[in-house]
């Protein structure tokens, strides 16, 4: 199998209906332009068929799905826009919206009496870090000499971060002492390795200056062109799946909400994955003020099967088969912009990411589709918070961001 030179299948010439390969997206992010692709993301198969309605049957059961939800005059539906984007990519587009994949090999499901003991993963305690098979004191202790490549990496004294760098243009190896796990590191990019909470946000803010000690042409020190943040919102079906930790609406953004305004570029954009639920746009929204960050525009990601069929009813109201990026623009306080309150979301423009889902909440890597907003593609600064694996020429961070760059999760192309 040669490896795709994009991940993108489809894409309109406006840029606002795009249909991307997830696991492809994210593997081609792993190199620079023009660098050989030497391996694959391995991934699930493509779903053919949309998963069974869940739709609640009794008018009792609807208003009780319609109570967990929240307002749903705050959320604007979709429905329309939805359809009329799938129906442009069915007339573009005549092949499977999915590149061939390497599908992983599937673990034994552990038994249902098995209680899986989370005693050390609280969500305020930052020695637990979710790499594979590690914490961060671990990592410390085992990271002399661990580089297969130069590559350079910090820990802090307490011993709650780890800052991995790769400034080479060269994919960079790292490997523990009488461990299996090797963890890959694209060029060009920082990882830090940290849980997010009020005892590692000053060392946070600290790592960010340390990295980006200078002003760049758009950026000042410790400040970033993009910020992307994917929170672990909570989430009954994550919950009982035990995909990722979940916190409550406000819990995962409330430490950045105080912390995050200095580290957003002037005219900066941000970018923050929401569920559609009421109270958690009501808590991403609330940031975006505290950042003087104006929503101006969303992105509609579109799960579908191989054939192009939603996942799940598009007007259902229990589950829907799509996420919403809110968009934001950093705007200073002295400059006049226009309310971004629910009220005006019927008049913001949005674009629409179909793709057929990969392992459960990964996402597509959002580089290809930024990097035309920046203002310059070739000169930026991105970071990307509460990552699962790393990007060329971006910044990681969070207590997974090597989840995904380990060698498990990779395969050779043969």
């Amino acid at each position: 199998m040669e490896p795709r030179q994009t991940a993108i299948l489809y894409q309109n010439e406006q840029k606002t209906v795009t249909l991307i390969d997830i696991p492809l997206s994210i593997s081609l992010a792993q190199v620079l332009p023009g660098q050989f692709l030497d391996r694959i993301l391995l991934s699930t198969p493509p779903l053919k068929d949309p998963y069974p309605p869940t739709e609640p049957k009794s008018d009792a059961a609807r208003a009780s799905v319609l109570s967990t939800i929240g307002p749903t005059e705050d959320i604007y539906d979709y429905t329309e826009f939805v359809h009329k984007g799938l129906q442009e990519i069915r007339d573009s587009h005549k092949a499977d919206w999915c590149a061939d994949r390497r599908i992983r090999p599937i673990a034994p499901s552990p038994s249902r009496k098995r209680r899986i003991d989370d005693s050390d993963a609280s969500v305020d305690n930052p020695m637990h870090v979710q790499a594979p098979h590690l914490s961060v004191p671990g990592m410390a202790s085992q990271m002399t000499d661990a580089c297969t490549q130069p590559c350079t990496y910090i820990i802090s004294a307490e011993g709650c971060m780890i800052t991995i760098e790769n400034a080479t243009p060269k994919p960079a190896q790292i490997s523990m002492p009488k461990s299996p796990t090797i963890f890959h590191i694209p060029p060009h990019s920082e990882v830090i390795l940290s849980n997010i909470n009020a005892r590692t946000a000053w060392a946070f803010s600290y790592e960010a200056l340390r990295l980006y000690p200078t002003s760049s042409s758009f950026a000042g020190p410790g400040q970033f062109d993009f910020i992307l943040l994917d929170p672990p919102w909570q989430n009954r079906s994550v919950a009982r799946s035990k995909s990722y930790k979940t916190m409550r609406y406000d819990d995962p953004l409330r430490i950045l909400r105080e912390s995050l305004g200095q580290h957003i570029a002037r005219n900066g954009l941000v970018g923050c994955w929401v569920t559609n639920k009421a109270d958690v746009r009501k808590a991403a929204k609330n940031c975006f003020e505290a950042w003087d960050v104006d929503i101006v525009e969303e992105w509609v990601w579109i799960k579908t099967t191989a054939r192009g069929e939603p996942v799940y009813d598009v007007e259902g109201i229990w589950r829907k088969p799509y996420e919403v990026l809110l968009l934001g623009r950093r705007v200073m306080p002295t400059e006049v912009s226009a309310p971004t309150n629910c009220n005006n979301a019927k008049r913001l423009p949005r674009r629409l990411i179909a793709g057929v889902p990969d392992l459960h909440s990964r996402k597509p890597c959002l580089k290809d589709l930024i990097e035309p907003m920046m203002p310059d593609r070739r000169e930026y600064r991105a970071m990307e918070i509460f990552a699962r694996n790393m990007t060329t020429g971006w910044l990681a961070y969070g207590d997974e961001a090597l989840k995904f760059n380990t060698n498990e999760h990779w395969a050779e192309f043969s």
